[in-house]
């Protein structure tokens, strides 16, 4: 499939399922609604039991969008259930490890250019040095999380194994297969939805509208997004 057919298809799937698709937009309210009651001024028990209200929802969430992934992978057509929560548990959790254990030297990039640029315009020096390391932070996590998708598709295509997502010869071989190309595209795609839409036109115009009409938003946009890359990932490689 070309990445256009590939695109129209995920965006077909990403509402193919009411059902379905709204319990994950409620899912998606309800970690908001929890990572704003964490931070307010609460008794510690109570904070303590919505913050693991929070992360157990957070990869229940995580386990779905995988199990998109891995179902897409097996050939569905169709949005999968949610069915054995303990298992979508598991699996969100082991995606969270994949995520973290890939994305950290480049958070740690990231965190020192931020720190060091600071530190140069407070005393008044020039900012080059940190800027360069701002722009291999930025080049280094490129390369990161393409390699992380594919560690999360191959991963997928050996039923959720952890140890498969740090399998670096089916890794190269799988974006080897399925091409860089595409591999860029869901990275510049998931970069896009989440680091630029989401934040700065769907958050912003929830800013807008009242507690009602900003819960319909959140249910609707959210899972919209996160369905629809999660599918384009799961199918890239289903026709090579």
């Amino acid at each position: 499939m070309s990445i256009k057919e590939l695109f129209l298809d995920a965006s077909k799937f990403a509402a193919s399922d009411w059902t379905k698709f709204i319990l994950l937009g409620i899912i998606f309210v309800d970690i908001d609604l929890l990572d704003q009651t964490t931070d307010m001024l609460m008794p510690d028990f109570f904070n303590y039991i919505f913050l693991v209200a929070f992360f157990i929802l957070v990869f229940i969430e995580a386990g779905y969008l995988f199990r998109i992934i891995e179902s897409s992978v097996d050939g569905s057509d169709k949005l999968p259930p949610f069915s054995n929560l303990l298992q979508l548990f598991a699996h969100g959790l082991k995606d969270s490890l994949v995520v973290g254990s890939y994305m950290f030297i480049p958070a740690v990039l990231f965190v020192i250019s931020a720190g060091l640029a600071l530190i140069y315009l407070g005393n008044d020096i020039s900012v080059k040095f940190p800027l360069e390391i701002l722009l291999l932070s930025l080049v280094t996590g490129i390369v990161f999380f393409i390699i992380l998708q594919a560690a999360i598709l191959n991963m997928a295509h050996n039923k959720g194994k952890l140890k498969s997502a740090f399998d670096y010869s089916g890794i190269f071989r799988k974006i080897k297969n399925v091409g860089l190309k595409k591999f860029v595209v869901v990275c510049f795609l998931t970069a896009i939805i989440f680091v630029i839409l989401k934040p700065f036109v769907v958050d912003e115009l929830r800013g807008y509208m009242d507690p009602i009409g900003s819960t319909i938003m959140e249910i609707i946009i959210a899972p919209y997004l996160a369905i629809l890359t999660s599918r384009f990932l799961g199918t890239m490689d289903r026709y090579n």
